[in-house]
């Protein structure tokens, strides 16, 4: 059943903006430059947009800790939630944004409404409902209509097709284990893998089901938003590694539904890198391009990350994709600072993302 708008907290008018993109109809713009991010403090400074506005992108995808609803002290009430997206709503570089662009947007745990929480927080559809109401979601969209806030939008004619899938890391995600061993200040976050033999579940049976279906649908290029990084796994925080069994059951779906083109997106980490594994638990090299922290204090990263690929940078960051139709299709993964220089990037061509499995359409 819909959510009710009469729960909804009024929230701070936009002015006028890009309109909002309903998930699932395709929308025939070619996309060529995608930017995303996540992590913005809402009750600081955030003088990034003007950078990330000047890259002209097609698409803005927000994938996380958007705002941050539970500081400094834990959530009590929907109204905590709605003033943290009234006190981004009101930054004038965010506004300057959504004229001009659509933004798409999928939570972390901060503006879902509790640190590292999932499906047991009891707010989250008041906080689903807030999220929506805010980004403008059409009244169309089938995120209206059941729970969490995963969705798939698709972009341009077939051989320059874009579909975007935004995770919902959140909403139906079993505890996470901690480290008994674990004290603060050491080299490592709390938290522990599960074995491979756990049934605990990260995305719950709807959106797996979902997922199934979309990476079955054509597309050339497909950016998966996770809000907590896909590959990386050393650093002890919260991230897919957490769920071993549910990772690979990611990689596995993308084989067996002979979904081409995969490129992750996450964030969450206050920190900006890329990550690449290619091995026998891939289809494929599995790309995952970490931006996050719009406006974090810059300091040192010390911790493992055996995927890395070039450097790992914590300082204000967003990231942008560049995809080239022409020739020898390929996308580009450019990391930029909070003055807008190229921080890193990496050239991916589309032919190595590609798995033997046939791609079929979904029914």
């Amino acid at each position: 059943m819909r959510l009710s708008l009469a729960a909804a907290v009024p929230l701070l008018a936009l002015g006028p903006c890009v309109p909002a993109l309903a998930a699932g109809p395709v929308n025939p713009q070619t996309l060529t430059t995608i930017a995303f991010g996540s992590c913005a403090q809402e009750d600081k400074a955030q003088p990034i947009w003007g950078s990330i506005v000047a890259q002209r992108p097609d698409l803005f995808l927000f994938i996380g800790d958007n705002v941050y609803a539970d500081q400094p002290d834990p959530v009590t009430s929907p109204g905590q939630i709605a003033k943290a997206y009234r006190d981004l709503g009101a930054k004038p570089g965010f506004q300057k944004l959504r004229v001009a662009c659509p933004v798409i947007a999928t939570w972390d745990d901060h503006d879902y409404g509790q640190n590292d929480a999932g499906k047991e927080f009891r707010l989250k559809k008041p906080a689903q409902l807030l999220m929506l109401s805010f980004f403008k979601e059409p009244a169309n969209s089938p995120r209206w209509t059941r729970d969490g806030v995963y969705g798939a939008w698709v972009f341009g004619p077939a051989g320059k097709r874009v579909q975007v899938l935004m995770l919902d890391t959140r909403y139906f995600r079993d505890p996470i284990t901690r480290d008994p061993a674990w004290r603060p200040g050491g080299p490592v976050g709390p938290y522990k893998p599960k074995t491979l033999e756990d049934r605990s579940t990260l995305l719950g049976d709807e959106q797996w089901a979902w997922l199934g279906e979309q990476l079955r649908k054509p597309a050339d290029v497909r950016i998966v938003a996770s809000s907590i990084q896909v590959v990386a796994g050393e650093h002890g925080w919260e991230g897919c590694c957490n769920f071993p069994a549910e990772q690979q059951r990611l990689y596995d779906l993308i084989g067996k539904t002979g979904a081409g083109g995969v490129v992750f997106i996450s964030g969450d980490r206050h920190l900006i890198e890329m990550s690449k594994r290619s091995d026998a638990s891939t289809p494929y090299p599995m790309w995952d391009f970490t931006s996050s922290g719009f406006n974090w204090e810059p300091g040192e990263v010390n911790e493992a990350n055996r995927y890395r690929q070039g450097p790992v940078l914590r300082q204000p960051n967003f990231g942008v994709i560049r995809i080239d139709w022409s020739g020898n299709p390929r996308v580009t993964l450019e990391g930029r600072g909070g003055d807008g220089a190229v921080l890193m990037s990496q050239e991916v061509e589309l032919a190595s993302l590609q798995t033997s499995a046939p791609q079929t359409s979904a029914p």
